[in-house]
C-alpha cells in the first residue's frame, strides 16, 4: 500500500468536510435522488473530533450524516446507493474518510447494483490500483469487486432498477 500520494493535508482540511458533503448537502442530494430512506437525524453530539478544530460541529454532522446513507445502502434506498458510490468515487482523504468507505462498500457488497454502477466502482477500482492508491479500505473493495464479477458473469440484472433516477442523475451531472 502506497501513501506517497498523501502529500501534507493542512489539519484543517484533514479534519473538515469535503465541498459538497455537509449534512445539508448531502441530504438535499439525497432528496433530489428521490431518496425514501430518513437520512436526516439528531445532530451528533458525541467526540470524534478534537475540541480546538474550528469546524467540528459540521465534521460530526457530516460524519453521521454518511453513517445514515450507509444505513440506507443496508434498507436498499437506491439514492444512498448512489451516494455511497459517489463518496466512494470521490476518494476524498480526510479523518475517517477510508472507514466511512469501507463501511459504504460493506454496506454495497449486499444490494444489487446496476449494470452502469458496477461499471463506475470497476473503473474506479482499476485507476486506484493503476495510481497506486490502495489504502485500508482496499480489502473491502477487493469484496465488493469480487461480488461485481460474480454478477457480471452471472450476467446478473436487478430488476426494475437497471436505470435508476438516482443513474440518469448521475450521467446529468458529469
Amino acid at each position: 500500500m502506497s501513501t506517497k500520494f498523501c502529500r501534507s493535508i493542512p489539519l484543517e482540511q484533514y479534519h473538515g468536510v469535503p465541498d459538497g458533503w455537509s449534512k445539508a448537502e448531502i441530504i438535499k442530494e439525497h432528496q433530489n435522488l428521490g431518496g425514501s430512506f430518513i437520512i436526516d437525524g439528531e445532530d451528533a453530539t458525541e467526540p470524534g473530533a478534537p475540541e480546538f478544530l474550528p469546524d467540528r460541529y459540521n465534521w460530526l454532522q457530516y460524519r453521521q450524516t454518511l453513517y445514515r446513507v450507509c444505513d440506507g445502502v443496508r434498507e436498499n434506498d437506491d439514492a444512498c446507493i448512489e451516494l455511497a458510490i459517489r463518496y466512494i468515487e470521490l476518494n476524498y482523504i480526510g479523518s475517517y474518510s477510508g472507514f466511512i468507505r469501507e463501511k459504504l462498500a460493506r454496506a454495497l457488497k449486499n444490494v444489487s447494483l446496476t449494470r452502469s454502477r458496477r461499471q463506475r466502482l470497476v473503473q474506479h477500482f482499476e485507476i486506484l490500483v493503476k495510481e497506486n492508491k490502495c489504502l485500508q479500505e482496499f480489502g473491502e473493495y477487493k469484496k465488493l469487486r469480487r461480488k461485481i464479477n460474480a454478477q457480471n458473469e452471472g450476467n446478473v440484472q436487478p430488476v426494475g432498477v437497471e436505470h435508476s433516477p438516482a443513474d440518469a442523475e448521475h450521467k446529468r451531472s458529469k
